[in-house]
């Protein structure tokens, strides 16, 4: 029989109550995410480890909780099989370069934090103090191991249990991700630089340019801003987008994206 990993194997209750402030205040203790993730744990505990972060893991060295950092390495491999799988059925006549793609763009940062702050996933996290303050429910990073980890705990409680892991994970993922696996376009995760040279080449043989607007930001405010235009031959210049970015590459890919919002909904 496949043992849980010794780390988890003695693990305390999972509602037993925190005599500090740091708790999560989601209403109805964990039987409340479960129903949100459509998963009911054998083993509660499983999913209480993927909510602790470090910090307060090393706050609470007495409370016998570890962090999910010992879940998100097999969340990981979850998460990216069931996005393939996914991904395959939902595009089943794409190369394999363009699925890659789509899988980067889907089991990204932001991607993974956008899910899980549509799950209201940063509610149940358990943070130290230092990263509450710094307002780590909100966190991109935070949120994105989080999705990790939850995944990771339900695979090894469906294992424990007897269940199919991949079948109980592949349920939880379609409710964090689900939804953006089903509005997903085969152009998605394309950088958006590149989508607007292709639309531009095609529609007008013209490469778009991208040009800073405005005198470079002071160092302790850098908020670039930069627009891209279409220089044509005859000396006019139609400029497609404006955008912000704590650089000017993230300026310009913002003024492309704001282009191509605009050129999509002309469409």
């Amino acid at each position: 029989m496949i043992r849980l990993p010794k780390v988890l194997l003695d693990l305390p209750d999972a509602e037993e109550p925190v005599d500090d402030d740091t708790h999560p205040p989601g209403e109805g203790g964990l039987r409340g995410l479960q129903q949100q993730l459509g998963y009911a744990f054998e083993r509660p505990a499983l999913l209480r480890v993927a909510l602790t972060l470090g910090s307060w893991a090393n706050e609470h060295r007495g409370a016998g909780w570890p962090s999910n950092a010992c879940l998100e390495f097999l969340g990981d491999a979850v998460l990216g099989l069931l996005t393939a799988d996914a991904l395959w059925r939902r595009f089943p006549d794409l190369a394999e370069g363009e699925l890659t793609r789509l899988r980067a763009a889907l089991v990204s940062e932001s991607s993974l934090a956008a899910a899980a702050q549509e799950q209201q996933l940063g509610e149940w996290l358990y943070l130290g103090r230092g990263d509450l303050k710094r307002g780590g429910r909100d966190h991109p990073s935070t949120l994105a191991d989080a999705v990790e980890a939850v995944l990771g705990a339900v695979f090894l409680d469906a294992r424990e249990a007897g269940r199919s892991p991949l079948e109980a994970a592949a349920v939880v993922y379609g409710r964090l991700l689900g939804p953006r696996v089903a509005t997903l376009a085969p152009h998605h995760g394309v950088d958006p630089k590149s989508r607007l040279q292709h639309w531009a080449q095609g529609r007008f043989r013209v490469t778009p340019t991208y040009a800073r607007v405005g005198e470079p930001p002071p160092p302790d405010d850098p908020r670039w801003t930069a627009q891209v235009e279409l220089r044509f031959s005859d000396g006019r210049v139609e400029v497609l987008g404006q955008g912000q970015g704590r650089s000017l590459k993230q300026a310009e890919r913002a003024a492309a994206r704001q282009a191509l919002a605009r050129i999509e909904g002309d469409d």
